[in-house]
């Protein structure tokens, strides 16, 4: 059972939508909050200020974006937090001292044409910093600070179909590029179809070598989500040496007792894709991973799950990237070949962090 933390309430209990509730001159006040984690950090600092003298109802109070944007922000437990910040800072500068109220529907159109116009955005980037807009406005929205939506009946951007993934031969070129432990990383990816933030996120303490599967905690709830490890998956792990100095499995290279950001994984596959001449993201290694289990089989619910999706609509999107390669269905033992067509074997139980691939007879 999930701990409870102080002055903070689930309303309807199990609907995963939480309130902050202080007591101030007798009355009780709610302030909706995005998650149990936000919940706690913003409960201390409303309970410092009625200490200090310094609370002052929202509701009663004008409150400008940047300010609204530096509340959501606060204790955030997104599983991509540093986009969210990004994002969130944006519109911090762009329309940061406008007061939510004064926030139009045509104010947001205008800036969205603009970003598109100035050809420097692409359709979905515009598309992420818009979501997170109508994140914050909703958040207000709720909590009353605003009467209504101004990004209602707003329509988004058409995007692009660009799901694609790695073939063998992408991933061929791809291994002879990089050093044991950036392949490691990115076979990793693979084998477990995770996000990078989870990926980085991902510590020790959420590795269970005898179930041989992964915890990976769910941002808007106290719940987890069980990722199955694969042999090979398992292989990588024990390669490691982070086991022996750090918490987190793909510990910072300079301070190990910090995690690696996922940024800087990202960018360095940027480069290495650059220089393989191949168009892509870390991302595809998710793509890649999910539709080699449909290549292989793998049934479509099962795959969803272990992406995590809420519905399987969303899994579904992967289905035409299969269509066209049913006969060249994949080995199950591993989900990448090396340069011979062989499947890579992770050498298991070495700390040495050399020779960690090797190939199968």
């Amino acid at each position: 059972m999930a701990k409870k933390s102080p002055g903070v309430v689930e309303r309807p209990r199990g609907s995963g939508k939480f309130y902050v509730r202080i007591k101030h001159h007798g009355k009780e006040r709610l302030t909706r909050v995005a998650s149990r984690a936000q919940g706690k950090a913003v409960y201390t600092r409303l309970r410092a200020e009625i200490l200090e003298g310094r609370y002052q109802p929202e509701r009663v109070r004008p409150i400008t974006l940047k300010t609204w944007v530096d509340r959501c922000l606060e204790g955030s437990a997104n599983r991509d937090k540093a986009h969210e910040e990004q994002r969130s800072k944006y519109w911090s500068t762009i329309l940061g001292n406008r007061l939510l109220s004064e926030i139009t529907s045509e104010d947001i159109r205008h800036h969205q044409a603009k970003m598109l116009a100035s050809g420097d955005w692409k359709p979905s980037t515009v598309n992420r910093y818009m979501s997170a807009l109508r994140r914050m406005l909703t958040l207000a929205l709720n909590d009353g600070k605003i009467l209504r939506h101004p990004m209602k009946g707003l329509k988004f951007l058409p995007e692009e179909q660009r799901d694609h993934y790695f073939s063998d031969e992408a991933l061929k070129k791809i291994y002879t590029l990089m050093d044991p432990q950036a392949w490691r990383e990115v076979h990793f990816a693979i084998e477990t179809c995770l996000r990078a933030s989870e990926q980085y996120g991902l510590k020790w303490a959420n590795v269970n070598f005898d179930t041989k599967h992964l915890s990976i905690p769910l941002s808007k709830s106290n719940k987890t989500r069980r990722v199955p490890l694969s042999e090979q998956a398992l292989s990588i792990l024990r390669s490691l040496d982070s086991a022996l100095e750090s918490p987190w499995v793909f510990p910072d290279t300079i301070d190990p007792l910090k995690p690696k950001h996922p940024y800087h994984a990202g960018a360095h596959f940027k480069r290495i894709l650059r220089k393989a001449g191949m168009p892509g993201n870390w991302h595809v290694l998710r793509h890649t991973g999910a539709t080699r289990r449909l290549l292989a089989g793998v049934d479509l619910v099962t795959v969803s799950k272990i992406l995590g999706h809420r519905t399987i609509q969303t899994t579904m999107r992967y289905l035409h990237l299969v269509q066209d390669h049913m006969a060249s269905a994949i080995n199950r033992g591993s989900l990448v070949l090396d340069q011979t067509g062989k499947n890579f074997q992770v050498q298991g139980g070495t700390k040495s962090g050399t020779n960690v691939v090797t190939t199968s007879k």
